[in-house]
């Protein structure tokens, strides 16, 4: 996948954020319909109807994997459904983002549509090849020591992780750029982010990893004390309202950072 395309600029987290926050403000309206409609309330409505269990304390590892092994076989269609919802609001944020034009909410959501089974594609592949990325190495030291499985595990994942960066910008090409050949738009952001991986890799996961935090303190203080005000199950409720929010509200921020690195490393 080296290409023959011109080394991309030395990616700038600083401008990133700065371009990513604007357009956020430039598109709020209309980014409080699409995340509301599509990200947000689909969330809230399957962690209301359809909790995940909680494993109880002292619960082993293997018994925990079999609980969730078990929710998402009973649950498997409306979290497919919670899925496809997912990716077609954030393919029309990234729509909204990817265009100067600045689209309509309405054309926005019909780019993104169109963009929907492309950009599943796209993941497919590169969910594929990671995972043989990972699994390989571990499949090497299999025979060996549980140390040498261990090894090859993080190696893998380490593998696994950097071929991941290296083709984070996929969905922000098929939005932006129309691109309808999956693999032509996953090998366009390999080539795109050489050289940049690391850089990009560490803004993308402490913009996430802040979301994580203030999205945690913020749904514990809330279900607290609405606990103690209306009691436990509107406790719970509002952990799960505020839960759906922020994890939307970390979406739209994830989308406008993805799209404002294309627009910079694509400048190359």
């Amino acid at each position: 996948m080296n290409g023959t395309f011109p080394p991309s600029p030395r990616f700038d987290s600083n401008r990133a954020w700065q371009d990513a926050s604007a357009a956020v403000n430039a598109n709020r309206d209309a980014l409080i319909a699409l995340a509301g409609v599509f990200l947000a309330l689909p969330a809230f409505a399957l962690a209301v109807l359809l909790p995940q269990p909680e494993p109880q304390p002292g619960t082993d590892m293997d018994a925990a994997m079999e609980l969730a092994s078990l929710y998402f076989q009973d649950n498997w269609l409306p979290l497919l459904v919670l899925g496809l919802l997912s990716t077609i609001g954030t393919m029309a944020m990234l729509t909204l983002f990817g265009h100067a034009s600045r689209p309509t909410v309405g054309d926005a959501i019909r780019k993104g549509l169109i963009a929907t089974p492309i950009a599943i594609l796209a993941q497919m592949i590169v969910g594929f090849v990671m995972t043989g990325l990972i699994l390989a190495p571990l499949a090497l030291g299999a025979g060996g020591s549980k140390t040498l499985g261990t090894v090859g595990l993080v190696i893998g994942i380490m593998i696994g992780g950097w071929f991941w960066i290296r083709t984070s910008l996929t969905t922000p090409i098929i939005a932006a750029e129309g691109v309808r050949n999956p693999l032509a738009a996953v090998q366009r952001s390999f080539n795109m982010t050489k050289g940049n991986g690391g850089r990009l890799l560490l803004f993308l996961f402490l913009l996430a990893l802040a979301f994580i935090i203030a999205g945690e303190v913020l749904q514990l203080a809330m279900a607290l004390l609405v606990q103690l005000v209306a009691g436990p199950h509107a406790g719970t409720i509002t952990g799960a309202l505020i839960a759906s929010m922020v994890q939307a509200a970390m979406a739209v921020y994830l989308s406008a950072a993805m799209v404002a690195s294309y627009r910079q490393l694509g400048a190359g």
